[in-house]
């Protein structure tokens, strides 16, 4: 998989420290030999505003019974005219996964800790939208060699991803 500069040239910051930036592979690296039982966790999220569409791109250093460290970086791509339509919407979901990948094998060709879990914001009831967009997402993500997670279970990365795309 080709790292796109979307992922690999991004700015991470620490949230709840401001605009703290970190330098993501050294840090994920001294965090997890400092506590060797964490757990990496990756999701995204976006929300169209205006005429962007802001991702958020999220990585929970998770520890059992400590709660998560939050890493997150921000992307704002130009929203198409007339983008209120399901192909629009299939492409802004599809971009989700595709920027979780792309970030999960960045940090493995790096040299990171394995991902635990990609977690997906799609909802696995019909009535949702994102539901269109599930079945190939999961497996696309388990061929990649990735345990993917859906709504209700994917929560730590999706629900931190959801509300930092919410923000400018």
């Amino acid at each position: 998989m080709e790292f796109s500069t979307e992922v690999k040239d991004r700015v991470f910051k620490i949230l709840g420290r401001g605009k703290l930036v970190v330098d993501l592979v050294p840090y994920i690296n001294e965090y997890i030999k400092d506590n060797p039982d964490t757990e990496i966790q990756i999701g995204c999220d976006s929300q169209p505003i205006g005429g962007v569409i802001n991702y958020a791109i999220v990585i929970v250093l998770y520890n059992q019974g400590k709660g998560g460290h939050v890493l997150y970086t921000k992307l704002h791509v130009k929203r198409e005219k007339g983008s209120k339509n399901k192909t629009q919407d299939f492409i802004k979901l599809w971009r989700e996964v595709e920027l979780s990948l792309a970030l999960a094998e960045y940090l493995r060709m790096s040299g990171c800790k394995k991902v635990k879990y990609i977690d997906l914001d799609l909802n696995p009831d019909p009535m949702y939208y994102s539901n269109t967009v599930l079945r190939s997402s999961l497996g696309y993500v388990t061929s990649m060699g990735y345990e993917p997670r859906c709504k209700p279970d994917a929560f730590s990365a999706s629900y931190c991803a959801d509300r930092i795309s919410r923000t400018l």
